[in-house]
This record gives C-alpha cells, sequence and structure tokens, in this order.
C-alpha cells in the first residue's frame, strides 16, 4: 500500500506540477487521519495502569461504571472517546483532544484554550460532570482519555501542521510523522504490544514518583508536554530517518510520561470518588 501511495505521489508531481514533498504532507496527513493520542495500546496502558493504582473503594466504583459500558474492563474502555468523536453526536468533542500553542511560544495558559473548549477545559468539565453525578459513566470514560492525550506531547502542539500530523519523518524506511510517532509507532518498537512489557513498566514505577507526580496541577502536566514538544520540533528536520538512535534517545521520557498519567489519573479518580 505505501510503495504504491508513493508511486502515486510521483506521477501526480510530474502530472500537475505539484512539489512532491507538498503532496507527500498531504498523504502522510490522510495516512494519520485516524491517529489516536498514545495509539489504542498507549490508552489502553494508562487506564489498565491507573486502575492497579487507585484505592479499592475507586475501583469498585469503576466496575460499577463499567457495567452500563459495552467494554469488558477499564483498559479498553479508555479508547472509547476516540472511537465516537467521528459520530455527530459526539462531534462536540473533537476539539477536547489537543491545546494549541503559537510558533515561538514556549508557555502555554488557558488563555490559549478556544471557546469551542481544549484539552485543557474538557478535563475540568469532565471532573465536574462526574462530581456532580458518579454514575456518568461517559464522564469518566472522556476524563480518562483526555489526561491520557494531554501526556502525549504532541498534543500540546502547533496548530499549522495539526499536532505533527503534517511534519514528514519515515520510521525504519515507511512514512510516518511526529504525531504517529509517538502515538504508536515508538510504542510497538519498544514492545509495548506485549501485556508482559507493558507489566514490566508499571513494576517499574516507585513510590517517591508517584509521590513527586501527583503533587503537580494540570497546566504543570500541560507544560511538560509543551517543553517535550517544543524540543522534538527543535531537533526535526522534514523526512528524517527515525532509527534505533532516535528510539533510545526518547524512550525515557516516553515511558515516563505513560507512567505520569497513570499516577495522575488514579490521584484524580481516589479524590473525585471519596468526595
Amino acid at each position: 500500500m505505501v510503495v504504491f501511495i508513493l508511486s502515486f505521489i510521483l506521477l501526480l508531481s510530474k502530472v500537475v506540477r505539484v512539489s512532491m514533498y507538498s503532496l507527500l504532507a498531504v498523504v502522510l496527513l490522510l495516512l494519520s487521519a485516524k491517529s489516536q493520542a498514545f495509539g489504542r495500546t498507549g490508552h489502553i496502558m494508562i487506564c489498565q495502569m491507573s486502575y492497579q493504582l487507585v484505592q479499592p473503594a475507586t475501583r469498585q466504583q469503576l466496575d460499577q461504571l463499567l457495567k452500563a459500558t459495552p467494554y469488558p474492563s477499564f483498559g479498553p474502555a479508555c479508547v472509547w472517546p476516540d472511537e465516537v468523536r467521528s459520530e455527530e453526536q459526539f462531534a462536540w468533542t473533537k476539539p477536547h483532544h489537543y491545546i494549541n500553542l503559537q510558533r515561538g511560544e514556549t508557555e502555554v495558559t488557558r488563555d490559549h484554550c478556544p471557546e469551542v473548549g481544549c484539552v485543557v477545559s474538557a478535563i475540568e468539565d469532565m471532573q465536574l460532570r462526574l462530581k456532580q453525578n458518579k454514575q456518568d459513566w461517559q464522564a469518566l470514560l472522556f476524563l480518562s482519555h483526555y489526561i491520557s492525550d494531554l501526556h502525549q506531547p504532541l498534543h500540546v502542539s502547533f496548530a499549522d501542521d495539526l499536532g505533527g500530523n503534517r511534519t514528514a519523518v519515515y520510521f525504519f524506511g515507511e512514512p510516518s510523522n511526529l504525531h504517529g510517532l509517538w502515538d504508536s509507532n515508538l510504542l510497538t518498537k519498544l514492545g509495548y504490544d506485549e501485556p508482559a512489557r507493558q507489566q514490566q513498566l508499571f513494576a517499574s514505577l516507585s513510590l517517591a514518583q508517584q509521590q513527586q507526580w501527583q503533587a503537580s496541577g494540570l497546566m504543570d502536566w500541560t507544560n511538560e508536554s509543551a517543553r517535550i514538544t517544543v524540543g522534538l520540533y527543535q531537533e526535526y528536520r522534514p523526512g528524517m530517518l527515525i532509527n534505533d538512535n532516535y528510539v533510545a534517545k526518547h524512550q525515557a521520557v516516553l515511558e515516563q510520561r505513560l507512567l505520569q498519567a497513570a499516577v495522575r489519573l488514579a490521584a484524580t479518580l481516589d479524590k473525585l470518588f471519596a468526595e
């Protein structure tokens, strides 16, 4: 499929005299249109780890709420907001998976959130919904999903390239982009499609890390992602080759974001269900 697409790009660029790089960017955007923050694997990992971290009483509440959903467990259920956002009744949630800053900016504030909302306002809104109605399973899944989204660095990014969807890279020879790279490519390369590998990461989590990461707030989490994103763009070059060196360089950051999201989601849920 990829070979066919690249051949088509070359032919089309000759026929319509359009830059091959421009066409490649469009095709990469189309290929990544269904990309999800941290991908399905990342969302499931974060929520499964969070489920193990919450207090027993919170876990009972989650189990009860999950009975109203079509999902057997909390991990897969956290992918639901990506599965329904293309449906007309949930179209209003599309802007709630990310927040944008301008090129040259290094700090995100609530002023960056437009009237239609963003991931920051959506997290706050869903916390309020769940606080007002502890049986609101949709608010639970939106909240859990959005906290995961916020910790995927490219969801705190730049609007002019759709959060890294227009930044062409080659992942071990295959076309991709920065967004897809951090959504799923790196996770797959590191073996996180395997449950044993996922559990290995969870087992590395220390009590000191949990205490440290729980001590920060929503805008701190947002700007952690912003700083990572700015750094990724500083080293980005159009069409750059992603190899083992890149994976090794960024592995620790990726794994830390997964763990931080799980810890902070668990703490958020414990607080909400204890009120």
